[in-house]
């Protein structure tokens, strides 16, 4: 049951320009809750538009978002809400711990969440929590691993601080590949990991309370396809009940002592192994899908914090339900070569639910569908 009295606290959207926020907007907004959406991108073409957004405030950095939201609504009567899809502002917010602890609720790992945006230390906890990972090394860029098979996958140190995973992200069959891959990297480390030819991913989408005191993860997701090297963007969702597989969960978000929406990513071997990718200690881009799954994560973390317990009496699980990233799937399947643009649309008929499309909020769709089409 939702706790009605979030309805009096004011909910502030710490966010930049993508479908990860929007999702957050669309989901407080179909439970009539029209947030303050702290907009911090030079030039958007998605969130404005959404018919869900309260108030809008632009800036051009996420600092300046931050000195607005502390100096205007740090003294509310109540604590405002904040939420975020970016794991930059996840470090941010967490930085500014003890400002911030009074005045907000927020995403946070009480101020120690740096150490757990680092790659290479979050699965070292992973390990030690009994989940398994790809066997790696963290390097130098230029250095070579002395314990690794060839092939390999290069990726970011870390999951904040500017760019994007792509840009460090390189499958390397031997080690003249691997020369190449650092020529590219603008880096000073990098993590380095065996590369599994997977079978699929799960990713997890969840709410943790109380730093990690109680944790709630009510769908997996799965893909139907994906590209080499990637996730995929047509996907669906089942319940998530492996209950060994959420105490090893939970026990990492304790350890990080983390409070806050989340996701969890696991490769899947051919063997049918679970291997541990990342933790986002945010919402994720795949947020709406359970929002249509009938678990509202943003309203439902909010209205757990207020009850100091995640409540669950009036949720219903869906058995499954297919959701997908349209536009992305469109460039990767369609103009990628995967599937006929006959089979797509089949695809997208039977989908239940879509990451940019909403008919209950449309306009933002299409003004980034009229931006894409510009380029061509």
């Amino acid at each position: 049951m939702i706790n009605k009295e979030i309805y009096r606290h004011k909910h502030i959207c710490l966010v930049e320009d993508h479908y990860n926020p929007l999702a957050i907007i669309r989901s407080l907004g179909e439970e009539g809750i029209k947030p303050i959406v702290l907009l911090c991108s030079k030039s958007p073409h998605l969130v404005p538009y959404s018919k869900y957004v309260g108030e809008l405030h632009m800036f051009s950095s996420i600092q300046e978002g931050l000195d607005y939201m502390m100096l205007h609504y740090g003294a509310e009567p109540l604590k405002p809400f904040v939420y975020n899809g970016s794991d930059d502002i996840t470090l941010l917010l967490d930085n500014h711990y003890d400002e911030l602890k009074d005045h907000f609720y927020f995403t946070n790992g009480q101020g120690s969440m740096k150490k757990y945006l680092q790659k290479y230390d979050i699965t070292q906890f992973a390990i030690q929590c009994g989940i398994n990972i790809p066997k790696e090394e963290l390097l130098k860029v230029g250095e070579f691993p002395t314990s690794l098979k060839y092939p390999v996958i290069t990726k970011a140190a870390t999951s904040a601080g500017g760019g994007t995973w792509k840009d460090q992200s390189f499958i390397c069959e031997d080690e003249k590949a691997l020369k190449e891959a650092f020529s590219k990297i603008k880096a000073d480390t990098i993590l380095v990991q065996e590369y599994i030819r997977k079978k699929n991913e799960l990713c997890i989408d969840g709410i943790s309370i109380n730093g990690g005191e109680q944790v709630f993860m009510p769908y997996g997701c799965s893909y139907y396809r994906f590209p080499k090297g990637s996730y995929g963007n047509y996907m669906y969702f089942t319940p998530f009940k492996d209950k060994e597989l959420t105490t090893k969960i939970t026990n990492v978000l304790r350890e990080a002592q983390y409070t806050g929406p989340f996701c969890i990513e696991f490769l899947v071997g051919p063997d049918d192994n679970l291997y541990f990718l990342e933790v986002n200690f945010r919402h994720s881009g795949w947020g709406y899908a359970f929002t249509y799954g009938g678990f509202n994560l943003p309203v439902r973390w909010a209205s757990a914090t207020l009850d100091n317990e995640i409540m669950l009496d009036d949720f219903k699980y869906l058995d499954r339900f297919d959701v997908m990233q349209e536009l992305s799937d469109f460039k990767d399947s369609v103009l990628g070569g995967a599937v006929s643009l006959w089979q797509w649309v089949k695809d997208v008929r039977q989908c239940d639910c879509f990451l940019y499309y909403n008919k209950k909020d449309p306009k933002p769709f299409w003004h980034v569908l009229r931006k894409k089409l510009l380029r061509f």
